[in-house]
Protein backbone atom coordinates (compact mmCIF):
# COMPACT_ATOMS: atom_id res chain seq x y z
CA UNK A 1 0.00 0.00 0.00
CA UNK A 2 2.91 2.35 0.69
CA UNK A 3 4.25 1.76 -2.82
CA UNK A 4 0.85 2.64 -4.30
CA UNK A 5 0.65 5.86 -2.28
CA UNK A 6 4.20 6.78 -3.19
CA UNK A 7 3.45 6.16 -6.88
CA UNK A 8 0.38 8.38 -6.55
CA UNK A 9 2.41 11.19 -4.99
CA UNK A 10 5.15 10.89 -7.64
CA UNK A 11 2.44 10.97 -10.32
CA UNK A 12 0.96 14.11 -8.78
CA UNK A 13 4.33 15.85 -8.75
CA UNK A 14 5.16 14.92 -12.35
CA UNK A 15 1.69 15.89 -13.61
CA UNK A 16 1.75 19.19 -11.71
CA UNK A 17 5.14 20.02 -13.23
CA UNK A 18 3.80 19.18 -16.70
CA UNK A 19 0.73 21.35 -16.07
CA UNK A 20 2.98 24.23 -15.07
CA UNK A 21 5.05 23.69 -18.22
CA UNK A 22 1.82 24.03 -20.19
CA UNK A 23 0.27 26.97 -18.34
CA UNK A 24 3.41 29.13 -18.20
CA UNK A 25 3.91 29.62 -21.97
CA UNK A 26 0.18 30.06 -22.55
CA UNK A 27 -0.02 32.78 -19.90
CA UNK A 28 3.07 34.44 -21.34
CA UNK A 29 1.50 34.59 -24.81
CA UNK A 30 -1.78 35.88 -23.36
CA UNK A 31 0.14 38.67 -21.61
CA UNK A 32 1.50 39.67 -25.03
CA UNK A 33 -2.05 40.15 -26.34
CA UNK A 34 -3.07 36.75 -27.69
CA UNK A 35 -6.42 35.27 -26.70
CA UNK A 36 -6.87 32.04 -24.75
CA UNK A 37 -8.70 30.19 -27.54
CA UNK A 38 -5.89 30.77 -30.00
CA UNK A 39 -3.27 29.61 -27.53
CA UNK A 40 -5.31 26.57 -26.55
CA UNK A 41 -5.90 25.34 -30.09
CA UNK A 42 -2.78 26.51 -31.89
CA UNK A 43 -1.18 23.97 -31.64
CA UNK A 44 -3.91 21.59 -30.43
CA UNK A 45 -1.35 19.73 -28.35
CA UNK A 46 -1.86 22.36 -25.66
CA UNK A 47 -5.48 21.28 -25.31
CA UNK A 48 -4.42 17.64 -24.97
CA UNK A 49 -1.98 18.57 -22.22
CA UNK A 50 -4.71 20.57 -20.46
CA UNK A 51 -6.88 17.44 -20.55
CA UNK A 52 -4.21 14.90 -19.58
CA UNK A 53 -2.50 16.64 -16.69
CA UNK A 54 -5.58 17.40 -14.54
CA UNK A 55 -6.74 13.81 -15.05
CA UNK A 56 -3.39 12.58 -13.80
CA UNK A 57 -3.40 14.96 -10.83
CA UNK A 58 -6.92 13.96 -9.77
CA UNK A 59 -6.13 10.28 -10.30
CA UNK A 60 -2.87 10.56 -8.36
CA UNK A 61 -4.62 12.24 -5.43
CA UNK A 62 -7.33 9.58 -5.46
CA UNK A 63 -4.75 6.78 -5.62
CA UNK A 64 -2.71 8.30 -2.81
CA UNK A 65 -5.85 8.50 -0.67
CA UNK A 66 -6.88 4.93 -1.58
CA UNK A 67 -10.03 6.03 -3.38
CA UNK A 68 -11.43 3.54 -5.86
CA UNK A 69 -10.85 4.48 -9.50
CA UNK A 70 -7.86 6.74 -8.95
CA UNK A 71 -5.52 4.45 -10.86
CA UNK A 72 -7.83 4.43 -13.84
CA UNK A 73 -8.13 8.23 -13.91
CA UNK A 74 -4.35 8.50 -13.79
CA UNK A 75 -4.06 5.89 -16.54
CA UNK A 76 -6.56 7.76 -18.74
CA UNK A 77 -4.52 10.95 -18.41
CA UNK A 78 -1.25 9.12 -19.06
CA UNK A 79 -2.70 7.48 -22.17
CA UNK A 80 -3.84 10.86 -23.53
CA UNK A 81 -0.33 12.11 -22.82
CA UNK A 82 1.23 9.13 -24.60
CA UNK A 83 -1.02 9.68 -27.63
CA UNK A 84 0.07 13.32 -27.62
CA UNK A 85 3.71 12.23 -27.62
CA UNK A 86 3.11 9.80 -30.48
CA UNK A 87 1.30 12.48 -32.47
CA UNK A 88 4.14 14.95 -32.01
CA UNK A 89 6.79 12.42 -33.01
CA UNK A 90 4.70 11.12 -35.91
CA UNK A 91 4.09 14.59 -37.29
CA UNK A 92 7.85 15.15 -37.43
CA UNK A 93 7.66 18.17 -35.14
CA UNK A 94 10.87 19.70 -33.91
CA UNK A 95 12.39 17.60 -31.13
CA UNK A 96 12.36 20.58 -28.73
CA UNK A 97 8.55 20.35 -28.74
CA UNK A 98 8.36 16.70 -27.72
CA UNK A 99 11.56 15.78 -25.88
CA UNK A 100 10.00 16.23 -22.42
CA UNK A 101 6.99 14.17 -23.43
CA UNK A 102 9.19 11.42 -24.87
CA UNK A 103 11.07 11.12 -21.58
CA UNK A 104 8.01 11.36 -19.32
CA UNK A 105 5.51 9.17 -21.21
CA UNK A 106 7.27 5.84 -20.44
CA UNK A 107 7.80 6.94 -16.84
CA UNK A 108 4.10 7.71 -16.54
CA UNK A 109 3.24 4.28 -17.95
CA UNK A 110 5.38 2.69 -15.21
CA UNK A 111 3.49 4.69 -12.59
CA UNK A 112 0.22 3.51 -14.20
CA UNK A 113 1.39 -0.08 -13.94
CA UNK A 114 2.21 0.32 -10.26
CA UNK A 115 -1.15 1.96 -9.55
CA UNK A 116 -3.22 -0.54 -11.51
CA UNK A 117 -1.48 -3.76 -10.46
CA UNK A 118 -0.76 -2.97 -6.80
CA UNK A 119 -3.60 -3.96 -4.51
CA UNK A 120 -5.49 -1.23 -2.73
CA UNK A 121 -5.87 -2.16 0.95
Amino acid sequence: MLIRRLAGVVGIVVAAWMLWETVNPVMRQISFGSDFGTELLNPPTTLLRFIATPLMIIGGVAAALNVRGGAYLFTAGALVFAVLTGALVGSRADYTLWRDEAVLAPFLMVICGVLVFTHRN
